[in-house]
């Protein structure tokens, strides 16, 4: 992405209309970035605005010969990452002490497809071994893009796309043992979102790889 550094300078000094052109210009992969993680307009608004918040807290933390747009990333990457871990904690607590974990009677939910029951699990995925999935399944990040983004090493990031898929698998085979439909076993399925924090879009199918010894 082409940027003018100069804008940088500006902003450090005060200049206001430096930092709208900086927000109007960067909005869209901010946006397009918090997307893969939370679904609803209002979530990605609201994170949005803490990322920039950030970004013009830590002006002076840019270098002149920084990679800017990277490190946006890296901050947008990061929110996204510290908010799933509290979105998580608050969701095992409700599960422990919430209304059900008493007894409360509730509604079933509706028995979701085999691409939503992939969504969900997809969801339900450690934020650290969602996040770079999505980044590299998503986003079509290389190794390389994804452990400078997270501030990660490759191999840590290998390591963990290895376990994200494998966990993933393991939680798709475990539905299908629960007698849910339709084939979903092996495939993984990864929603894309649209820029604005929609539901659905167009999804991403990687079909696994046929082992030497099943039949075709």
């Amino acid at each position: 992405m082409d940027f003018d550094r100069e804008l940088i300078a500006r902003a450090k000094a005060g200049d206001r209309s430096a930092c709208e052109t900086i927000v109007d210009q960067f909005a869209p992969m901010v946006f397009r970035l918090i997307s893969r993680f939370f679904r609803t307009r209002e979530d990605v608004e609201d994170l949005a605005q803490d990322v920039f918040l950030k970004l013009f807290a830590r002006i002076d933390q840019v270098r002149p010969d920084e990679n800017f747009p990277g490190w946006l990333a890296r901050v947008t990457v990061n929110t996204c990452y510290d908010e799933l871990r509290k979105t998580r904690r608050r969701k095992i607590a409700m599960e422990s002490y919430g209304p059900e974990a008493l007894g409360a009677a509730s509604v079933a939910p509706h028995e979701p497809d085999s691409f939503g029951r992939a969504k969900l699990a997809i969801q339900r995925l450690d934020p650290k071994l969602r996040i770079p999935l999505l980044l590299k399944e998503v986003e079509e990040m290389s190794v390389e893009e994804i452990a400078r983004t997270m501030g990660l090493t490759q191999t840590n990031v290998k390591v963990r796309l290895f376990r994200a898929r494998k966990k993933l698998a393991s939680m798709l085979d475990e539905t299908e043992r629960g007698g849910t439909g339709r084939e979903v076993r092996g495939r993984v399925a990864v929603y894309r979102t649209n820029p604005a924090g929609g539901p659905d879009a167009e999804k991403v199918q990687r079909e696994p790889k046929r082992r030497g010894n099943e039949s075709t």
